[in-house]
């Protein structure tokens, strides 16, 4: 009887503390899917608005359309670790003078990487005066990934204006436009697109809520079955 009752407190405890955190997890992948489903929804309405010309020290949304005018300097910066239809490659940020004299690193999207990594892809620089359209696109740094030496001082592992501006002595004493300036995809020196709004979308959000309030299911269904089996 003692063996019985050990035997029902151990699947109690383990349900008491597992269930809990199964709908949290079905929660939490609901509310992510409410914030992608917003996401969405403002990029879409941001879409069909009028590009805005860059001004300095202008505050701007995210995927926000802008324009601007100027020429492609010398600089570019390769981010490390982009992925895009199993190749390994390259986001490439190309430094872009506009014609205040400001500076941004435009995104000219994904380019696959050579079998050695240090021999980097050759990036053409668009000659002469240029107009061009895309988007503002701000990077959330990410607290598990550190800019580390490389041995070429264009490889990055993440965009970050402040570790650009201590690399690249260009860029010192200049104003340098916090953000990327995704550059459109229709425009001739766009190489692959690579970034989206989203990650992932509302929908996989709410298949794997539906998962673990299944798994929750289960394991209330398994432990009253089990619990109820011990007793017979």
């Amino acid at each position: 009887m003692k063996t019985l009752n050990n035997f029902k407190s151990k699947i109690l405890i383990f349900a008491i503390i597992f269930v809990p955190i199964t709908i949290s997890l079905g929660i939490w992948q609901i509310e992510r899917a409410d914030e992608k489903k917003l996401i969405i929804a403002n990029y879409d309405k941001l879409l069909v608005t009028a590009p805005v010309a860059l001004q300095k020290n202008e505050t701007l949304d995210n995927w926000q359309p802008i324009e601007t005018t100027g020429t492609y300097q010398d600089l570019v910066v390769y981010e490390d670790n982009a992925i895009t239809n199993g190749k390994a490659g390259f986001k490439v940020y190309h430094l872009f003078q506009n014609g205040d004299g400001t500076l941004i690193f435009i995104h000219r999207g994904f380019i696959e990487r050579n079998l050695i990594k240090n021999n980097l892809p050759k990036v053409d620089i668009p000659v002469g005066k240029k107009s061009i359209n895309g988007t503002t696109l701000f990077k959330q740094n990410n607290t598990f990934v550190k800019n580390v030496e490389e041995s070429d001082s264009r490889i990055i592992q993440e965009f970050s204006t402040s570790v650009l501006i201590e690399k690249f002595p260009i860029l010192k004493d200049r104003y340098l436009h916090p953000f990327l300036f995704n550059l459109d995809i229709r425009d001739v020196d766009k190489y692959q697109p690579i970034e989206k709004p989203v990650n992932m979308s509302a929908s996989k959000h709410i298949g794997y809520a539906i998962q673990w309030f299944g798994l929750c299911a289960a394991l209330i269904i398994l432990t009253i079955y089990a619990y109820r089996k011990k007793g017979e």
